[in-house]
């Protein structure tokens, strides 16, 4: 690791331009958000829902693979890959699933914030992952 890097990535982060902070907790939000939906009641029993734990599991998930990439290559645009990985299929999935009306409210409106945000960061992510493999570091 370079010296003159942060130790973390969460160092990083706290490093760089205030918009860029903002929306690093914008999407911590929206994601852990899921958690308040994590239990649902159907006919008349609690149970799991799996939506949110999809979610909940592919946040940490990249999260972990974007500390574990940090220590590996530093602050570089190819952070954006663990969204890619663990995000995307499970966007897709629950796109699918809103489109054919299997969600109701609040859940359903829930989702349409988070399709908002983390379709955004996808976007993004994609983007910068393709720089990163065409030699922008």
């Amino acid at each position: 690791m370079n010296e003159t890097m942060p130790a973390d990535l969460n160092t990083a982060i706290a490093m760089q331009a205030a918009w860029l902070q903002v929306w690093v907790m914008v999407l911590v939000i929206v994601n852990l958000a899921a958690a308040l939906f994590l239990v649902a009641r159907r006919d008349g029993k609690f149970s799991v829902r799996v939506e949110s734990l999809a979610i909940l599991v592919s946040f940490f998930a990249a999260g972990a693979a974007m500390a574990w990439l940090y220590e590996q290559l530093g602050y570089v645009r190819l952070l954006g890959l663990p969204h890619l990985v663990f995000w995307l299929p499970v966007y897709v999935w629950l796109v699918i699933r809103f489109r054919r009306n299997e969600f109701t409210p609040p859940f359903k409106h829930y989702l349409v914030l988070y399709f908002l945000i983390a379709g955004i960061s996808l976007v993004v992510d994609f983007i910068d992952v393709v720089r990163y493999l065409l030699g922008e570091r």
